[in-house]
């Protein structure tokens, strides 16, 4: 038997779901070959009939992992304790955050990154305001070819007919998230859920049983009695209740990647610290719903209230639930959603996903992001450059207008300076500083951050300060094409 590939996914509910393509897409490349998953017990088990064919452990049997051989370790987790495993394991190739195996538990040993898509991964936490990689797709390209993906068939969305009546029509409104600033208020839900039910809709609300209150709210001030599923399911159960349901209207959540994985049409109401081009219904044609202002997808909320949030209509929200239960998915793009933008979810032109802009299409910064997606593909090596390029280059230009480009090519020169004097004196010098990256202006920093990290990852060597180099020249000769 060949030897195994282990994953180690010790995240929450939705991190495993968006770890499901990796599965598949491993088992295609290496048939025959056992994939062993690390995760929560309490997540794999109650989704286990969702999963792809693997062999789930829960961490207590580390020990015995660690008596067996792989071919492959995968870290998909962000804990400690996940990268001091993924150290200890035997492996011919590892991927990931991991601790030396020759390093203390208890200590604070260096952590270090394999592959060059995983540094990735890790230089956009607190830097993701340019980043249109999901992270369903981060987890796998390093592994899976863009062939590969492209061919891939995704859950099909289950069809709304325009026949049946809006009165047979039952529609999930998930309260709850994992930090209050991702999920609306009491009052939002008991608007949306007024307006649907005068619709005639049966709306139901969903949740945990930390969101049963949030619901109970909501119903007082609907001044009705409600039908009130918060902590009444367990995940298999949440799973068989949504296959009987038309929508799910959901922050970002969990349970929101189950439904699209099952094929439950979602309208991801995407507010509060969290990008959208990471975490939204990873397969296609769901919508998501998100706010219009410039600091929309941060990591996180430094203001003193969180606009993305606070200023969402629970109105436009019911207006779109109600034209995709009535089938009048075509009628979208001719709400008026000021405010607000209106994306549905798809596959760009390499396999990857990508969200179809409905309504505001005008959106500088959407531009620009698409420019950090094509640079990383193709300095990367996952996009072919005579494919990706030319796309790359028309992306520049909104780089290259007026005062922009001056910042954008006075700060490469202060850079390839730095990275100069670094080579020739043997010791970083302001490369280790933390305003290296992140000092820059938040439409460099894709590029400041990953060169950090690449940097500090190799301790400054030399091949890594090449490597640096070789990417701002690169950045330096798309700015500068004419």
């Amino acid at each position: 038997m060949d030897k195994p590939v282990l994953i180690l996914q010790m995240q929450r509910m939705g991190d495993l779901v968006l770890s499901y393509p990796l599965f598949g897409w491993l088992s295609s490349m290496l048939p025959g070959t056992p994939i062993w998953v690390v995760g929560e017990r309490v997540f794999f088990e109650g989704l286990i009939e969702l999963s792809p064919h693997v062999t789930y452990f829960d961490y207590s049997a580390a020990d015995r992992l660690k008596q067996n051989e792989y071919q492959l370790v995968i870290n998909l987790s962000h804990r400690r304790d996940a990268a001091i495993l993924a150290g200890q394991l035997k492996t011919g190739m590892r991927l990931g955050p991991y601790v030396p195996d020759n390093a203390s538990p208890e200590g604070q040993a260096p952590l270090y990154i394999e592959g060059a898509w995983q540094l990735y991964r890790a230089s956009i936490n607190h830097n993701n305001r340019h980043n249109m990689f999901h992270w369903a797709d981060l987890n796998a390209m390093e592994l899976a070819s863009l062939r590969q993906m492209r061919r891939t068939s995704w859950p099909p969305v289950k069809a709304i007919s325009k026949e049946r009546p809006l009165s047979d029509k039952r529609v999930g409104l998930f309260v709850g998230a994992s930090e209050a600033d991702k999920r609306p208020e009491p009052e939002f839900w008991a608007t949306v859920a007024s307006r649907l039910m005068s619709l005639g809709t049966k709306p139901v609300f969903m949740g945990g049983k930390n969101d049963f209150q949030i619901a109970e709210q909501a119903s007082a001030i609907l001044k009705a009695p409600f039908l009130n599923q918060c902590g009444k399911f367990s995940i298999n159960e949440l799973c068989m209740f949504m296959r009987n349901l038309d929508l799910l209207v959901t922050p970002d959540t969990g349970p929101m990647h189950i439904a699209a994985w099952i094929g439950l049409p979602t309208l991801n109401i995407s507010m509060g610290p969290v990008n959208a081009w990471e975490t939204a219904p990873f397969a296609p044609n769901h919508y998501v719903l998100r706010s219009s202002i410039s600091c929309v997808g941060c990591w996180t909320c430094d203001r003193p209230e969180t606009r993305c949030k606070t200023r969402f209509s629970p109105e436009k929200t019911a207006d779109i639930a109600k034209l995709i239960l009535e089938g009048n998915e075509e009628k979208l793009p001719y709400l008026n959603l000021p405010g607000h933008q209106l994306f549905k979810t798809g596959r760009d032109q390499f396999g990857l996903f990508t969200m179809r802009q409905i309504t505001s299409k005008e959106n500088l910064r959407l531009e620009r992001s698409l420019f950090w997606k094509l640079f990383f593909g193709i300095a990367l090596g996952k996009f072919s450059p005579e494919t990706a390029l030319p796309d790359l280059k028309q992306q520049a230009k909104t780089l290259r207008k007026g005062k922009m480009h001056d910042l954008l090519l006075r700060k490469a020169q202060i850079i390839l300076l730095a990275l100069n004097r670094a080579i020739k004196s043997s010791t970083p010098g302001i490369l280790a500083e933390e305003s290296f990256w992140n000092g820059q202006p938040p439409i460099l920093r894709p590029l400041t951050s990953y060169m950090q990290l690449i940097l500090q990852n190799s301790e400054f060597s030399r091949p890594a300060l090449a490597n640096a180099l070789q990417l701002i020249d690169f950045f330096m000769s798309i700015l500068n094409e004419q």
